[in-house]
This record gives C-alpha cells, structure tokens and sequence, in this order.
C-alpha cells in the first residue's frame, strides 16, 4: 500500500496517464480506451490520498473513542466500525471537498490521452471562433461555477453532520 500511495502521490497525474495509457498497454500489446483510463488513473490518484485523509481522521479521535467503545463492551472492530469510523467520516468532508477541487482542475491532463473535456471542448471552440479570451473565461467560469457548487453542498453537508466540540476552530 505505501508504494501505491507514495507512487500516485508523488508523480504528476500526467505521468501516470502516460504509464497507464501508453507504456503498460504498449507492453502488454493492447489498445487502451482513453475514457476508461482517464478515469481509473484519476480514480486510482484521488484512492492514494483518500487513504491520508481517512487515516489523519480516524487518528483524530481514535485513542478517546477506542477507550470509550471498549468500556461499554464493544469489540475493537465494532468500535471502528461503529463509533470511529462514522466520526473520521465527518472529519474528512472538508478534505473531499478540496480533493474533488483538486481532481477537476486536473482534468485537461487528459487531452494528453484524447479524452475530450471541458477545457479541450473550449480549445477546438476556440480555434474554430478565433475568440480565445471569451472561450477560455467561459471556460473558466464553467469550472469555478462548478466548483464553487460543489464546496458549498460540501460546506452544509459538513455543518449538518459535523460533530460539536471535535471541529477544529480559527
């Protein structure tokens, strides 16, 4: 798992559409379709950090919660599973937030696969206008109306569920 994690954390998500698109099919004599690797690199990308921030949170409450679900006679694996785990999920709300921020501005790196997106749709409509500024801010406004939306449902989803007292305050 540490070299899963260290090798997807720690190379350029271009780099690691590369491997999976044209050095690991090419080895394997196969013609990779460039959707399901985009998404599977990307995939596999944000598991590598999904893993870091599952892990900080649980780490959070662990040693109180464990201590706590062992007195009343729950075993170490129902602790977990039902006190631990259900708290670090609510802790991690701001980090999948900024990792799904993160992951979409990502995407144009699979122009380098042939994948058409957002930013390469607004490229070809910029070629074809001769308008690049008024394409590319389109674009831009596109992405952050995007994720914009997407912060803020995280932002009510955490303050719905977040748990009083165990949030770290400014």
């Amino acid at each position: 798992i540490r070299g899963y994690v260290e090798f997807f954390r720690g190379s350029p998500i271009i780099i690691q559409l590369f491997i999976f698109f044209f050095t690991i099919p090419g080895l394997l004599h196969i013609i990779p379709d460039p959707f399901i690797v985009g998404a599977l690199v990307f995939t596999m990308n944000s598991a590598a950090y999904q893993k870091g921030y599952i892990k900080g949170a649980m780490e959070a409450i662990f040693e109180d919660q464990m201590t706590a679900g062992l007195s009343i006679g729950l075993s170490k694996a129902q602790t977990i599973l039902y006190v631990i785990l259900p708290q670090a999920l609510r802790l991690v709300i701001p980090a999948w937030s900024n990792e799904f921020s993160s992951l979409t501005k990502s995407t144009p790196a699979l122009l380098a696969i042939a994948v058409s997106e957002l930013a390469g749709v607004g490229q070809g409509i910029a070629a074809i206008t001769f308008r690049p500024l008024e394409t590319y801010a389109f674009v831009a406004m596109i992405y952050l109306a995007w994720i914009s939306s997407v912060g803020k449902i995280a932002d009510v989803l955490y303050e719905k569920v977040r748990i009083p007292g165990v949030e770290i305050s400014a």
